[in-house]
């Protein structure tokens, strides 16, 4: 029967010796790696966790930079648009557009989409305003086409007014041409009262009332609201008009064929003068000498 190791005896001493040496060679390596790998977590720990709060510390001081940046700009923004208040609320239609388009442009994300919006609500109103424009000058263009007498001066002058008013608020100053301007529309005005007013007072089958208001009307006209106005043309028929008129009331006589005549050549100076066909500029006393 086989001996097994037990019965073998004891293990001599140089196998012990052997195996000492090769446990403390173990041990040795053991050692050795435990104070590499300690070393080597030692030294990341000391590089991650700085680098940690770094990263971290960093980042929050961007985020507050940021913050700031934001507050700052919007604070920018803010007194820059007060700065341009009166630009901001002005009539012309216009000038605000281009307000509106410089800062959805130039605007930050947060604020351009409001400006966008406003641009848009802005040229909207610049589209209907040209609209009413164009249905009140052919209003216009109606009522000058009425015959000489017949002519409604007070619907005209509200026309025009709306016209002026509009062509003001989208900043349009319309060239000087026969059917609207808004430079001469109280010339266009007056021309027009002061020919339907002669006219009157031309066909009358009765002596000439100083009293009745056509006759009154004449020479406030005469006197006060066509000077610096009228052309030298008209200043002239209108003082040979006057001196007519004088010589009818002082002879208590119906008009005579002389005002007539007058009153149909007033007439048609004023036509060509609202048709641009004459633009000579006024001048009573000139003309008076």
């Amino acid at each position: 029967m086989a001996e097994t190791a037990s019965d073998a005896g004891p293990v001599p001493a140089q196998h012990l010796n052997i195996a000492e040496i090769e446990m403390r060679r173990y041990e040795a390596r053991l050692g050795v790696w435990k104070v590499v790998l300690g070393t080597m977590v030692i030294g990341i720990a000391g590089v991650l966790i700085p680098g940690a709060v770094n990263f971290s510390t960093l980042l929050f001081e961007n985020w507050r930079k940021e913050d700031e940046f934001r507050l700052a700009q919007r604070t920018a923004h803010q007194q820059y648009i007060k700065d341009f208040f009166d630009t901001a609320i002005n009539q012309d239609i216009e000038l605000r557009i281009r307000f509106a388009n410089y800062f959805a442009n130039l605007s930050g994300d947060d604020q351009r989409q409001s400006w966008t919006v406003y641009l848009k609500d802005i040229k909207d109103q610049r589209q209907e305003k040209r609209k009413l424009i164009n249905e009140l000058e052919g209003q216009l263009v109606a009522l000058k086409r009425l015959p000489e007498g017949q002519s409604d001066v007070a619907e005209i002058d509200r026309v025009v007014r709306e016209l002026n008013w509009s062509y003001s608020e989208i900043g349009y100053v319309p060239l000087d041409r026969s059917l609207v301007s808004v430079i001469a529309g109280k010339k266009e005005r007056l021309y027009l009262e002061t020919a339907a007013v002669v006219t009157r007072l031309a066909a009358l089958q009765q002596p000439i009332d100083v009293e009745s208001a056509d006759y009154g009307r004449f020479w406030t006209l005469y006197r006060k609201d066509l000077i610096g106005i009228e052309s030298r043309n008209v200043a002239a028929k209108m003082i040979a008009t006057g001196a007519v008129l004088q010589d009818l009331v002082t002879s208590k006589a119906q008009p005579s064929e002389e005002l007539k005549t007058l009153s149909a050549e007033l007439g048609a100076l004023i036509r060509d003068e609202l048709s641009g066909v004459s633009i000579a500029q006024p001048s009573r006393a000139q003309t008076a000498n």
